[in-house]
């Protein structure tokens, strides 16, 4: 074996957990069970430590290389860096061994960029609303059904509402998309979108509701871009970002969304199946993806949420096949159209001026512009601000 080879398998099997802890500090919660490191410190800092005698250089990268730190080696050839204090929120990591990024064997991992990475939770005061309370708990299950589009069987994520299995009730849907990179299990599993509607609808802020989760990068055109440089930001998108998300690369979601999915859902479960009880959102890409699909089946959706979406709004009379040059026949047919961004986000621009453009041509809607950059803390925040507004 290599010695590259000898110092993965050591990273893979070993955290060390052997150095005394200044007190307080506590496990990160997305650690596997019983790993003491990554740990988080009272001042929000975090302490990351692996094991790795013959490497020459650890770093720690946070954010696809936003954010590098430099780890020490101790004298036992446990590896040691801390952070600066961390903002809350959850962010994807690697350890880089000299030049090549691998995971925390003491981390879980999490579906990003189009594999698996390690990520941290850093808990504070805005956790709140996601966190694991003691209320009625709905459930997440995986389904797999067949798609006439594709011609293969697919994967989804369903959460069922508090009840649903001992009840007779029938509930209203929300098909909710993932991001760039991410898939399918992203809402559940980063989102946290089972505690957060789980706490709205205990609190009765929001009424029970099943949630559907897809795969958006899908079809046979889709070739992903190259990463970006380390330490750098994605470029802002081009005028032509709808088309490049949807025309171009992503065009078969709306057939499998409005032909496949929607009917199997409604006769696997319990759904009140029209327009009046059905919600079309998502998040960055899947935002873009959300308002196509939702404006190209008004029939199928009345209500419409855009997360942080890439897209550039320019000509309210020509985008979307000219679905917005009637301002008042759309307003009569969108029950809902939510559309939200950060101000540290890379999409900011053209999110505003698309909403300035909606607001100059009279097109009603909910604008949120929130503080957070393109992160899944924005996205949750816009989940728990979105999901109270339907079906009511």
């Amino acid at each position: 074996m290599t010695t590259f080879g000898k110092i993965i398998v050591v990273l893979a099997l070993t955290v060390a957990a052997c150095w005394g802890q200044t007190a307080p500090s506590h496990p990160a919660s997305t650690n596997i069970p019983g790993a003491d490191f990554p740990r988080i410190n009272a001042d929000s800092s975090v302490t990351f430590r692996v094991q790795g005698e013959q490497a020459q250089k650890l770093q720690v990268s946070l954010g696809f290389g936003q954010s590098v730190y430099d780890m020490v080696k101790g004298p036992d050839g446990v590896w040691e860096a801390t952070t600066k204090p961390l903002a809350p929120g959850f962010y994807y990591y690697g350890i880089s061994i000299d030049g090549f990024i691998a995971n925390d064997p003491g981390s879980r991992t999490f579906f990003a960029a189009r594999k698996e990475v390690s990520g941290l939770e850093v808990p504070g005061d805005e956790s709140e609303f996601f966190a694991v309370k003691d209320v009625p708990h709905g459930n997440v299950r995986i389904e797999w059904y067949f798609s006439k589009t594709t011609g293969e069987t697919r994967r989804i994520f369903v959460y069922t509402p508090p009840g649903y299995d001992g009840s007779a009730a029938r509930y209203p849907v929300l098909y909710l998309q993932h991001g760039y990179g991410e898939d399918e299990a992203g809402w559940s599993d980063q989102g946290h979108e089972n505690f957060i509607l789980d706490n709205l609808i205990a609190a009765g802020k929001a009424r029970p509701m099943i949630i559907v989760n897809e795969d958006g990068l899908t079809g046979v055109n889709f070739q992903p871009p190259p990463p970006p440089r380390p330490g750098t930001n994605p470029p802002p998108p081009p005028r032509g970002v709808v088309r490049f998300f949807m025309e171009e690369r992503y065009a078969t979601l709306d057939q499998i969304i409005s032909r496949d999915l929607i009917p199997f859902i409604d006769s696997r479960f319990r759904t009140i199946p029209d327009r009046d009880h059905r919600a079309l959102a998502g998040l960055s890409m899947g935002g873009a993806q959300a308002l196509r699909i939702g404006f190209n089946h008004l029939d199928q959706f009345a209500f419409l949420g855009a997360f942080s979406p890439a897209i550039a709004i320019t000509d309210t009379d020509k985008d979307y096949d000219g679905i917005m040059a009637d301002p008042a026949k759309l307003n009569r047919q969108l029950r809902l159209l939510w559309l939200g961004i950060g101000n540290e986000d890379f999409l900011h621009a053209p999110v505003k001026e698309s909403h300035e453009a909606l607001e100059k041509a009279g097109i009603k809607h909910v604008w949120v512009a929130s503080s957070g950059a393109h992160v899944w803390t924005v996205w949750r925040k816009y989940l728990a601000d979105f999901a109270p507004r339907l079906f009511q």
